[in-house]
């Protein structure tokens, strides 16, 4: 009999638990989510006053804008006829507008191990695609490397501490969604950094 209870127990003490970090996922997301929509509007409309013609937008999805729409997604913008970029630190609310040259690399981390980066031969194919599908992403980011001595890079946290740090599933559609977002990006950044390296090639 006390056995059954036990389990009983057990059963209760799970479900309050796992209740409890739903809760508390739903709540942060809704949070962030929000926060990333006002920095997004207070973005474009600086840009909009710093003639900078917004020509191309990433929006990539993470955990907290996941099945809302573009404008609460985490943004990389692009001006092809000036050639500048704008990226956002949206951990400190700030913005930072560079020139194509200024891209120096990119470097994308799952569970603190680096899966891709511009600098890997066949990189883009490989390292995104080619990522263990197996098992739970607990942390993933993108690291934009700049020609910036005060601010050297720029980081894009898609997926931190979900779940309580339980992270998710490799095969679930959140995970499928922010790699082909971050798809979208790297191969952007993939088109620059082979232009910047042919034109370093031909005024060498």
């Amino acid at each position: 009999m006390d056995f059954y209870i036990y389990i009983l127990i057990f059963a209760i003490v799970f479900l309050v638990v796992l209740c409890s970090t739903l809760f508390y996922q739903s709540s942060k997301n809704k949070v962030n989510g929000n926060e990333q929509l006002e920095i997004n509007k207070k973005t474009l409309e600086y840009l909009q006053s710093s003639n900078f013609i917004v020509s191309k937008i990433f929006y990539i999805t993470d955990s907290h804008s996941y099945n809302k729409e573009n404008a609460y997604k985490k943004m990389i913008a692009v001006d092809d006829k000036s050639h500048k970029i704008c990226l956002i630190d949206y951990l400190s609310k700030r913005n930072y507008i560079i020139s194509f040259e200024e891209l120096l690399n990119y470097e994308l981390y799952e569970n603190g191990s680096m899966v891709t980066n511009g600098a890997a031969i066949g990189g883009l194919g490989i390292g995104v695609f080619g990522a263990e599908t197996n098992g739970n992403c607990k942390d993933l980011k993108l690291i934009i490397r700049i020609k910036n001595l005060s601010t050297p890079q720029v980081v894009y946290d898609i997926l931190s501490n979900y779940m309580a740090g339980i992270g998710v599933d490799k095969t679930a559609p959140l995970y499928r969604q922010c790699i082909a977002s971050l798809q979208e990006a790297i191969s952007f950044f993939e088109v620059i950094k082979n232009n910047n390296l042919s034109d370093i090639s031909l005024n060498a």
